[in-house]
């Protein structure tokens, strides 16, 4: 049983449904796209050429531009690379060598501090790339290449990696290629409960599921739309269950009255509610934005309390809160993890190496678990 405070006071996007699909021209021939098309069967459907004029029609059509695009869905090509190196990689600050997939972009949920408000305002929709084979190509000719070296990957950075998989079914495919890699884990980043196709799913090698929490208070504050606290724990507790390796982001750390309070209840809560010694790492990182974005969030969600601390720019150009404050709420609750599990593996999510050794004494590259992703 959860605590009581960690009921949800507005309620989930559950089994979310589009208004309308986007279809590319030729893109019924992907094995995936059939599949999408088979589960939206009700869902009406125009063609387009160009997304370029697409999401120009869409962009001036539209008040709020990123919460209307929610509630459409394109299924497209993505005719680049889909491999690249994280871009929160920036200069002065630690790199743990992440490597990012984008399936998709956009996401159904609507927290007040997602970048992507900024990021993809000319990107007025949900989309989907349903090229899924040539993703796979290109990653077993990339693994292949470098066997000495270990990658771990992710779905989440424009979107979040299980919210649509009911319908848009990505885990059907990567699962089982990641399964067959020597070199190479796969992280799913979310905030979803969606997780039965995880669970259907036989072996769960090579696979990470990881939910970014927050205090119940923030997410029913900042987090519109997402699951629940005690959701997210309950999906984690049934995906280790199954054999999988789960991780937590406390990210962003937002430092709202009474932090200190609601964050050690958020360690305990995570603690009491699954087997803490068999959690493959937790990230801390702390609320940040680019200055474009402070006016969105404020225009879109008037009610946050994002913005009540003082915030100025860190050396990659982005606004944190200020470094002794940051300092204080990392050693804080990472102390709160460690007085609940000495030996569980922590590191820092985009921070400088000043920060890191202020706050943990030591580099990443010390843990066994995050060394062989950590390059300093």
């Amino acid at each position: 049983m959860m605590p009581n405070n960690t009921t949800r006071s507005s309620p989930a996007v559950a089994d979310y449904q589009p208004e309308v699909l986007f279809l590319e021209e030729g893109v019924e021939e992907y094995p995936l796209a059939r599949e999408v098309l088979s589960r939206l069967p009700e869902i009406p459907r125009r063609e387009f050429q160009d997304i370029s004029i697409l999401t120009e029609q869409m962009r001036h059509s539209r008040y709020d531009v990123f919460g209307a695009g929610k509630k459409c869905l394109a299924l497209s090509r993505f005719k680049g690379s889909f491999l690249k190196k994280c871009p929160g990689v920036s200069p002065g600050m630690v790199c743990c060598n992440y490597y990012v997939v984008n399936l998709s972009k956009n996401c159904i949920y609507d927290c007040s501090y997602c970048f992507l408000q900024d990021f993809l305002e000319n990107n007025p929709m949900q989309m989907a790339y349903v090229n899924v084979e040539d993703l796979l190509r290109e990653l077993e000719e990339v693994f292949a290449r470098y066997p000495d070296r270990n990658f771990r990957v992710g779905t989440g950075e424009l979107t979040d990696s299980l919210a649509l998989d009911s319908i848009v079914p990505y885990t059907a495919y990567l699962l089982p290629f990641f399964n067959q890699q020597s070199n190479a884990v796969l992280e799913l980043k979310t905030k979803s409960d969606q997780i039965a196709n995880l669970l259907n799913h036989p072996d769960p090698t090579n696979v990470v599921v990881s939910w970014s929490v927050n205090p119940q208070a923030v997410i029913d504050l900042e987090e519109k739309g997402t699951p629940s606290l005690a959701q997210r724990f309950e999906s984690a507790k049934a995906c280790l269950d199954k054999g999988y390796r789960v991780g937590f982001h406390f990210d962003p750390i937002i430092l709202i009255p009474g932090w200190e309070d609601a964050y050690r209840q958020l360690v305990n809560i995570l603690c009491d509610s699954l087997p803490i010694a068999k959690v493959e790492w937790v990230s801390l990182g702390s609320f940040r934005y680019r200055p474009a974005l402070k006016s969105i969030i404020k225009n879109r969600h008037p009610e946050t309390r994002l913005f009540t601390s003082e915030h100025l720019p860190s050396k990659d150009g982005k606004f944190r809160y200020l470094r002794p404050l940051r300092n204080h709420a990392y050693e804080t609750i990472r102390n709160y993890l460690k007085c609940r599990a000495e030996k569980l593996s922590i590191y820092l999510c985009m921070e400088t190496r000043e920060i890191w050794e202020g706050v943990t004494g030591k580099t990443p590259r010390s843990d066994e678990k995050l060394g062989q992703f950590f390059d300093l």
